[in-house]
């Protein structure tokens, strides 16, 4: 009995231990390739175009903060900023404490220019509003835009009225909300400070497993690298954990009218053959980006990657302007998968990530 009691008690400390390394193992380093190819016009195959924006609300975006990051993330960088106001002081910007981190002059520019658009874009509302209202007079007073500067200095925003008198003020919770715009292209490496984090967080440039593989792809011909990027995360068994990918340039308002006044000839054309053909509908819908992507990881006795791209092209009329591919893998730690299409190329790497002690400690 003795003998059964010691055996059944190492079992236990077995699986105590075991239990113990898949929770601090539970971290994983995923590196993600995407790369387009020039078009094959000997293909007869027809590629399907979107249907529809892709579900990225409940995704997670480590792209964002970077890419389009928010007024009150920047103005938390400012080292001259004080720390949080007192709550009762509703107009006062929400900001952290100093840190070592500054803004850039071309960042304050941005900013700048963004709030001063903001404000007049507020005015131009309230005067419209006048105007339509019953109670307007006869000869109201033109609208003069006040001039508005940030105080990179004291965090605060300056106001010249119309009697030329200098007033500040505290930034507004709205005004805090606001983001600068998207950039004109994203750069095909992406990374972040690889500093750990409690949650999922982007690799350092130095962490980048797979850059003789991106580069190889950069110079061979017809074709180009799209997003290079690395991420570390925790999985749950069981659960899905989505994530949104964006890369290339990006097409603003202007740009998308145009474009899809041309891609509507070209997919009339494609219609008439799938008619014949007895194929789907056409379908109007295109993302901003040159590459967007929805990229869904699931944990099991394996890896389940699936996967949903978007890819805007304009070498080929006889194909959408952004076509749709899917994709979907069985994931092997460690492995490098490669995921073929005619126009679009993926390969992905997905291995265990050992955190610093801290940060297991405070994962949920």
């Amino acid at each position: 009995m003795k003998h059964l009691r010691l055996t059944s008690l190492g079992l236990a400390l077995v699986a105590l231990c075991t239990t113990s390394t898949a929770i601090a193992n539970s971290w994983y380093e995923i590196e993600l390739i995407a790369f387009s190819r020039s078009a094959n016009t000997s293909l007869k195959e027809q590629f399907e175009a979107p249907t529809q924006e892709l579900k990225t609300s409940n995704a997670m975006d480590l792209m964002r903060p970077l890419v389009q990051p928010a007024v009150a993330d920047l103005i938390k960088a400012v080292p001259a900023c004080a720390p949080t106001p007192a709550a009762s002081d509703t107009t006062a910007p929400a900001v952290a404490a100093p840190v070592s981190a500054t803004v850039s002059v071309t960042v304050q520019q941005q900013i700048q220019q963004l709030l001063t658009e903001h404000q007049q874009s507020k005015q131009n509302q309230q005067t419209v509003v006048a105007e339509d209202s019953l109670d307007v007079q006869l000869e109201p007073e033109p609208a003069v835009a006040s001039l508005f500067q940030l105080n990179f200095q004291n965090c605060q925003m300056e106001q010249w009225d119309l009697d030329g008198q200098l007033t500040s003020r505290a930034l507004t919770s709205e005004e805090l909300a606001l983001q600068l715009p998207a950039p004109a292209q994203i750069p095909a490496t992406f990374t972040g400070d690889g500093v750990a984090k409690d949650n999922a967080y982007l690799v350092g440039a130095n962490d980048l497993q797979l850059k003789n593989l991106a580069y190889q792809l950069q110079r061979e011909a017809g074709k180009q690298l799209l997003l290079h990027t690395a991420w570390r995360q925790p999985l749950v068994s069981g659960r899905n954990s989505r994530s949104h990918w964006y890369a290339g340039v990006y097409q603003n308002e202007a740009a998308t009218e145009t474009e899809q006044t041309i891609d509507l000839m070209q997919q009339v054309q494609q219609q008439l053959a799938a008619v014949q053909q007895g194929q789907s509908s056409l379908q109007l819908w295109y993302s901003p980006w040159q590459f967007d992507s929805l990229v869904q990881l699931r944990l099991g006795r394996f890896i389940q990657f699936d996967g949903t791209f978007y890819l805007r092209q304009t070498d080929d009329a006889t194909q959408p302007a952004q076509i749709a591919v899917k994709q979907s893998a069985r994931l092997t730690l460690g492995q490098i998968h490669y995921l073929d299409h005619p126009r679009l190329g993926l390969i992905i790497q997905v291995k265990r990530f050992t955190p610093p002690e801290a940060t297991v400690a405070t994962t949920p």
